[in-house]
């Protein structure tokens, strides 16, 4: 009878300690529950909801619809020589991905809406270059984490092309800054495919070694430098006047049409000259790109 008893009691305490240990696990985040180790980061937990960021339309209308270059330290290194580049564009060099390759994008926040804006405009590029986008939800395996103000960030912004691969632990390699659900189409389409170019590669193409831009400097300053953009003066050396260094770049003729161009009000240049907002992919970017990314 003794025996029986103790029996009992050591079987339940053993039970108890197993279903203990099972609640103990389950409370612990695994790396494949990409919802709890986003939730940790810090970015994210200084970034809005989707509902408060597709909103906040008065602050949207404020923010200066200009992409900010992310500039890295990455080497310049040339594409081959071989590359028989006739078109117009520019393409900084070490930045161009594998010909052919699939790049696996990664939504860290946004409502379906806008998702299904991005991929179906950065579709624009796979049309005309032998490259692929679709859309994953395993941060760890994707190629360019997209971002909708992240950390409240209001720029728009990405890496070029392969300096994406220095991210590789789950940091944004693209920011939309000033998109809600108000958002103009043409707005949308102009933003999205302009980003998109720089992730597979693309710079601006008005800091091209050969544009022809002459730039009134000192208005430029005075421009960026006020409200609403507010930049410092390299900043403004960076994005609009100091152009890429023929050894930097693979370019070809100047295009004022690309999509990759700013805006360029005739006020700020010396002899009147003005490119306007470029919304859609010109016929040089497509020729360009193809080249780049062949069948």
């Amino acid at each position: 009878m003794m025996y029986k008893r103790c029996l009992i009691i050591l079987t339940l305490a053993t039970m108890m300690f197993s279903c203990k240990k099972d609640q103990m696990q389950s409370d612990i985040p695994t790396t494949s529950d990409t919802s709890a180790v986003d939730a940790l980061e810090s970015e994210m937990a200084a970034t809005r909801s989707d509902e408060e960021n597709e909103t906040d339309f008065e602050s949207d209308a404020r923010t200066p619809r200009v992409c900010v270059d992310r500039l890295t330290d990455s080497d310049p290194i040339i594409l081959d020589e071989r590359d028989d580049v006739n078109e117009r564009a520019v393409l900084r060099k070490g930045t161009k991905w594998a010909n052919g390759k699939t790049l696996k994008v990664f939504f860290m926040n946004g409502s379906s809406y806008l998702r299904n804006k991005v991929i179906t405009y950065a579709r624009r590029w796979a049309n005309h270059a032998n490259l692929h986008f679709v859309v994953t939800n395993n941060k760890a395996e994707s190629d360019i984490r997209v971002g909708f103000k992240i950390n409240r960030d209001r720029g728009s912004w990405s890496y070029l092309g392969k300096d994406a691969d220095r991210y590789r632990k789950g940091k944004q390699t693209m920011n939309f800054g000033w998109f809600n659900r108000k958002t103009e189409e043409s707005e949308l389409r102009r933003t999205i495919i302009h980003e998109f170019g720089h992730a597979i590669g693309l710079a601006h193409e008005h800091l091209s070694p050969v544009s022809t831009i002459n730039w009134d400097k000192p208005k430029v300053y005075d421009y960026y430098m006020g409200p609403p953009n507010n930049w410092t003066r390299k900043q403004v050396d960076d994005n609009v006047l100091n152009r890429y260094k023929p050894r930097d770049v693979r370019n070809t003729k100047y295009d004022p049409l690309s999509i990759m161009h700013y805006p360029v009000d005739p006020a700020l240049t010396t002899d009147g000259q003005a490119v306007g907002e470029n919304t859609t992919l010109s016929d040089k970017d497509k020729n360009f790109i193809k080249r780049i990314y062949p069948n």
